[in-house]
């Protein structure tokens, strides 16, 4: 009869349990819906509730794995520049790195996601609205490592950016961007020209590849800007098919890459 009497018990907690975490998924995915259409990353809140579909989902798990991020972020300080809704800057937190995310979040919804995953993350990262051209280490300190993805080709200065990244970091940089691949002369420093993002966004023209450089002019940028020691972890697995798409086209391709560069 005891034993009997502790099941029915048992069972009964974790029936209220499963209908108390099913009415906290429901209440979750209604807050959600005001904020539908916006978010960027399949940032994982829990309960079952993921904020982009699947093949979203596959997306970033491949370029977390291309990253080749530290398992073990330890200790360490993180800067996520251009956070967007967070997805990275959490993956850091995760990872046990203390983190400051910052973006100049001009769109008031792209805000409003990374306050809403920080808020049901019972998140510590810190954040700022500030602009990349503003990184200065009285301002902000030093990084043990930064993360910069996805902004280098909409930049009008791009080296002098790299400066001011270079000025805030004290070990690697993690730089993810659009690579220029030519059919020929790719290993000279190119890049293509482009005004930033303002400029060719008002222009209404298309701009293609944007501001995509080749490797050789990332590495000679990025030892310019300070950094003494590059090491390209990723380029496209199919740069010969888009060498034949440049001649063919008479345009540069552009692909994505990914370089981490030392400060010693």
């Amino acid at each position: 009869m005891i034993r009997t009497e502790e099941n029915r018990r048992e069972q009964k907690r974790t029936e209220e349990n499963r209908r108390e975490q099913k009415r906290t998924e429901e209440n979750l995915r209604e807050e959600l819906k005001s904020l539908e259409g916006s978010w960027h990353s399949p940032i994982n809140l829990g309960h079952g509730v993921i904020t982009a579909d699947r093949n979203v989902q596959r997306r970033f798990t491949r370029r977390l794995k291309l990253m080749q991020i530290p398992k073990n972020m330890t200790n360490m300080r993180v800067l996520d520049i251009g956070t967007w809704d967070g997805f990275f800057a959490f993956e850091f937190e995760r990872r046990g790195a203390e983190v400051l995310a910052i973006d100049n979040w001009n769109d008031d919804k792209q805000f409003r996601t990374f306050l809403f995953a920080r808020k049901h993350l019972n998140s510590k990262v810190e954040y700022r609205k500030m602009d990349v051209h503003d990184l200065d280490p009285s301002l902000v300190g030093r990084f043990d490592v930064v993360f910069f993805a996805g902004m280098l080709y909409h930049l009008r200065y791009p080296l002098n950016v790299l400066e001011k990244i270079r000025s805030v970091t004290e070990g690697c940089l993690i730089l993810e961007t659009v690579i220029m691949v030519p059919f020929i002369h790719e290993h000279f420093p190119m890049k293509a020209f482009f005004p930033g993002d303002e400029e060719a966004n008002a222009s209404g023209r298309s701009w293609g590849i944007s501001g995509a450089a080749t490797i050789s002019w990332l590495k000679e940028a990025l030892n310019s800007a300070g950094f003494v020691k590059m090491d390209v972890k990723y380029t496209s697995s199919f740069r010969w098919l888009y060498k034949i798409i440049a001649l063919l086209t008479n345009m540069p391709q552009g692909r994505r890459g990914i370089i981490h560069a030392f400060t010693r």
